[in-house]
């Protein structure tokens, strides 16, 4: 998209593999159950990792995959495949991005408790006071 927000995007990439199509991008994820996952879920992660790797090396991904490792009696491992990101992918990205620095700008603060609560600074100030 071009765009520059002012701020770096910095995450861990699990693995790229080199692919018919061109270079996947992996991540790896547990779960206690197997099934099909909803691409729109992961949209935001995936398609910062594909800008981000697109970024650093120049090339475009040839696809995404989300490898999930069942955690059952008898484990099993799963890949989700998704194709390379659209102009559409970046665009919505770069839009929720810039809402989340348009609310942080304006002092909105939005309450998403998730996985990253664990591990947030603001978790017992911000997210205790937030009644809507």
């Amino acid at each position: 998209t071009g765009e520059d927000l002012g701020i770096p995007l910095v995450g861990i990439v699990d693995l790229v593999l080199g692919g018919d199509a061109g270079p996947a991008i992996i991540d790896f994820k547990t779960a206690a159950r197997g099934g099909t996952l909803l691409e729109i879920s992961h949209e935001i992660q995936l398609s910062s990792y594909a800008y981000a790797y697109r970024h650093v090396t120049g090339v475009d991904e040839g696809e995404l995959q989300i490898r999930r490792l069942i955690k059952t009696k008898n484990p099993q491992i799963e890949t989700h495949t998704y194709s390379a990101r659209t102009d559409v992918h970046f665009g919505r990205l770069f839009a929720l991005i810039r809402e989340y620095l348009d609310a942080l700008d304006a002092g909105r603060f939005n309450f998403r408790p998730g996985f990253g609560c664990s591990m947030c600074d603001h978790r017992d100030t911000h997210c205790r006071r937030w009644c809507g």
